[in-house]
């Protein structure tokens, strides 16, 4: 009796554990950060498409990350008209070795994308709070409309445009 006891002990103690990690873990992401909260504190703020993802080592081996490369529809904070947005994430595959980090914004090719972006020590662009600062954009199938989320993108674009101080103008 005592081993079962204190098997069903050891079990009740891991269980608990386990409870309070998940716990601690979901209370560690933090509330959904609005995106015009997001755009105060980005150097950029882009529109785009997703053209290339590039995945490499670090200079020692130990980790892998990701150059994704942003044709840039609209900048609404920074950025050169015209030019690409390189960001650099962690994680990614080279040579079937693959690594993926919680928290890190994720990019698929050909995904349209809102991107909150800062410069790291280096000077290379990160997205700005990891997975909050990335955002895809959906297009309504019926009217092309395009959504962040539940929210027109142009209700989105007039937030972010509002916080940063841009005037808009009416066409």
């Amino acid at each position: 009796m005592q081993s079962r006891s204190s098997a069903l002990t050891r079990t009740s103690i891991i269980t608990s554990l386990f409870i309070a990690a998940c716990a601690a873990g979901a209370a560690g992401q933090g509330k959904e950060v609005a995106p015009e909260d997001l755009a105060k504190g980005a150097e950029v703020v882009a529109v785009g498409r997703v053209s290339g993802l590039v995945s490499r080592w670090s200079t020692d081996h130990s980790r892998i990350y990701t150059t994704v490369t942003l044709s840039v529809d609209q900048y609404m904070k920074g950025g050169s008209a015209g030019a690409p947005l390189n960001i650099l994430v962690a994680g990614g595959e080279v040579d079937g070795v693959g690594e993926v980090y919680s928290h890190t914004a994720t990019f698929k090719k050909d995904e349209d994308v809102l991107v909150f972006a800062e410069k790291d020590r280096e000077g290379k662009y990160r997205v700005t709070r990891g997975q909050q600062g990335k955002f895809s954009v959906h297009r309504d199938e019926a009217t092309g409309k395009a959504f962040v989320g539940t929210r027109p993108m142009d209700d989105v674009a007039t937030a972010v445009r509002k916080a940063i101080g841009v005037s808009i103008q009416k066409q």
